[in-house]
């Protein structure tokens, strides 16, 4: 566990594997961006743990829910969305969800507002990835061999 990038609604962990003999360094977080916070998101516990991962060479993987509509899953857009987007555009973060499956089912309505968050080198690593039956974001790739 990363401690000094777990708080209230963010929790990271550090895990380290071999990739086809190569040995990585994954930061793995949940991070939960409150709909009424008075901050677009990211939160800022986010963007420093973006930016300590960049720092340190180490991919990130965030599982995030957004309670953001932005426009590149989402069927609407709204000006979290937009904040949104433009961090993902100045960072080096990318979605990993693609398309409109939504992740958010309750009183009738259909959303994509939790989304998976990438460092962009993961994306040659990333061969598949859909939402399951129980609405969970899933990464489809072969088995991962834990550093001893």
């Amino acid at each position: 566990m990363l401690p000094g990038f777990s708080c209230r609604d963010l929790v990271a962990f550090l895990i380290k594997y071999n990739e086809e003999g190569a040995k990585r360094r994954l930061v793995v977080c949940f991070a939960y961006l409150s709909y009424d916070s008075k901050d677009p998101p990211p939160s800022k516990e986010v963007e420093q743990l973006a930016g300590y991962c960049e720092n340190e060479n180490l991919y990130l993987v965030v599982e995030c829910d957004s309670n953001a509509h932005q426009s590149v899953c989402s069927t609407n857009c709204n000006i979290r969305g937009e904040a949104l987007v433009e961090f993902l555009n100045s960072s080096n973060l990318e979605i990993l969800n693609w398309g409109n499956e939504p992740t958010f089912c309750s009183g009738g309505r259909l959303e994509v507002i939790d989304i998976t968050l990438g460092s962009i080198r993961l994306l040659e690593s990333i061969i598949g990835w859909e939402v399951s039956d129980h609405r969970h974001i899933k990464n489809i790739k072969h088995q991962l061999s834990p550093i001893r």
